[in-house]
């Protein structure tokens, strides 16, 4: 009926599995042309197959976001994946490993004394919980406002009516309604 069968080969799948195996999250565009994935010499096609199979058996997790499909493996994933390439236990993916901290990380991680600041709660800002911040429930009945402030008049109005009240009140003035154009 017009469908192909895809054939993946054992080196294909064992490609993507150990990729997966080392840097614990891969990355697809959704783009079944595609000649080749971004990162390895398969098949884009292939390579969304093999993640489309992996996810329904729970093994990886996938965010789906602008046409690009991002998988990050689980720990049931890993196991199997040590098992079907036959890898050491102690192989785990990139993400799973903490790297060195440097002294930037550790000075930005540590917490900062608070100084002279009072101490605000749980709010973060001082507002907390029902507090009366930007926005959200200002609390029941309304009904007594202040009036809206009026707007400025702007310098172009200032001018016309300064000159139109100038030439209402000036003696030469005729006695007849004048019409102004503002």
């Amino acid at each position: 009926l017009g469908k192909e069968m895809v054939l993946i080969t054992k080196e294909q799948k064992r490609a993507v599995l150990s990729y997966l195996l080392n840097e614990g999250v891969i990355v697809v565009k959704k783009d079944t042309h595609l000649a080749k994935h971004q990162y390895l010499d398969v098949p884009n096609l292939n390579v969304m197959l093999i993640m489309k199979t992996l996810t329904s058996k729970k093994l990886v997790e996938e965010i789906f976001s602008w046409q690009w499909s991002y998988y990050t493996v689980t720990n049931e994933g890993v196991k199997f994946l040590r098992e079907y390439l036959g890898v050491a236990e102690n192989v785990v993916p990139a993400t799973f490993k903490k790297g060195p901290r440097t002294k930037e990380d550790r000075e930005r991680g540590e917490r900062r004394e608070r100084g002279d600041r009072p101490f605000r709660g749980r709010g973060g800002r001082g507002r907390g919980r029902g507090g009366r911040g930007r926005g959200g429930f200002r609390g029941g009945y309304r009904g007594e406002q202040e009036p809206a402030a009026q707007p400025q008049e702007t310098a172009e109005q200032m001018i016309l009516t300064n000159s139109n009240s100038q030439f209402l009140h000036s003696p030469n003035a005729p006695n007849k309604t004048i019409q102004t154009l503002c």
